[in-house]
C-alpha cells in the first residue's frame, strides 16, 4: 500500500498553519515532512524536513498563470512520488493555489500507483483566509480523499453558519485562543512544540522564578495538547 500525503495549506498567512503542521508531526513520531516556504521554519525536526525554497516571483506566477513557478515545483514533486511513508506537507502562504493547482495534474497519476492525498486547510476570522478556504477546499475535492478545516481562533471564533459554509463538507476542528504567560511564547517560537516535552524545569525556575516557570511550563503544555487535538482526525487520517 502506497502512503497517504496530507497537504497543510493557506493562502492568507498569519493564520498559525505550520503550529499545526508541527502538530501533525508530534503526533506522527518520525513522519517524514516537506516545507516549502520562501525560508525554513521547522529546523527543530532536523532531517526529517525537506525544505523546499520559492523563489518564483508572485507577480511573475500570476502573469504566466503559474509558469513561472513549474520548475520551483518540480522537486517537490519528485519528493511527492518518492514517499514511502505517511507525509505532511507545509505549503507556504501566498503559494497553496498555485502548487496546489500543479498537484492536480499529477494527482491523478499518483493515485493510480496507489498515493492517497488529503488537505487540511487552516482559518481565522480574517477576510483573506474566509475567502480563501472555499476555493482551496473546491479545487482539491476531485482529488483528495479527505478533507480537513481547523479553525484558529486566534482572534475569534467564526461564525458557525459561515464556518460550515466555507468548509464544503470537510471535518471541522477548533483550535481556541491560547492565553500564554509572558515569555512562554520565546521558547515556543525558538523550538517548536517538539521542544516543550523537554523544558528543563529547574532551569526555568533559574531563570523566571518558581511561579512563572511553572505557569510557562504548564502553559505550554496546555498549548501543544489542544494544537495536537485539533489536528488529531487529520493525524488519524494520515496513518490510516
Amino acid at each position: 500500500m502506497m502512503p497517504r500525503i496530507l497537504f497543510v495549506t493557506q493562502e492568507k498567512g498569519g493564520v498559525g498553519k505550520t503550529v499545526f503542521a508541527r502538530a501533525l508531526a508530534e503526533a506522527i513520531v518520525g513522519a517524514p515532512v516537506i516545507e516549502i516556504d520562501a525560508s525554513p521554519r521547522m529546523i527543530e525536526l532536523g532531517d526529517r524536513v525537506t525544505f523546499f525554497k520559492m523563489r518564483a516571483d508572485r507577480e511573475a506566477i500570476e502573469k504566466t498563470g503559474g509558469k513561472a513557478s513549474r520548475a520551483e515545483f518540480d522537486g517537490v514533486l519528485a519528493a511527492l512520488e518518492a514517499a514511502t511513508a505517511p507525509t505532511i506537507v507545509d505549503v507556504g502562504a501566498n503559494t497553496s493555489l498555485t502548487f496546489l493547482r500543479v498537484v492536480a495534474d499529477i494527482a491523478p497519476v499518483l493515485s493510480g500507483d496507489g498515493f492517497e492525498f488529503g488537505v487540511c486547510v487552516v482559518v481565522t476570522t480574517e477576510h483573506g483566509a474566509i475567502a480563501a478556504t472555499p476555493t482551496i477546499l473546491s479545487l482539491t475535492k476531485p482529488w483528495a480523499k479527505a478533507q480537513f478545516l481547523i479553525e484558529n481562533r486566534l482572534h475569534e471564533a467564526i461564525d458557525p453558519e459561515t464556518l460550515k459554509k466555507i468548509g464544503h463538507g470537510a471535518r471541522i476542528t477548533s483550535f481556541d485562543h491560547q492565553s500564554l504567560e509572558k515569555g512562554a511564547d520565546e521558547y515556543l517560537q525558538a523550538g517548536g512544540l517538539s521542544s516543550i516535552t523537554r523544558l528543563d524545569e529547574a532551569e526555568l525556575r533559574k531563570v523566571h522564578g518558581i511561579g512563572p516557570a511553572l505557569r510557562i511550563q504548564k502553559d505550554l503544555q496546555r498549548f501543544r495538547k489542544e494544537a495536537m487535538e485539533a489536528a488529531r482526525p487529520a493525524a488519524e487520517w494520515l496513518i490510516g
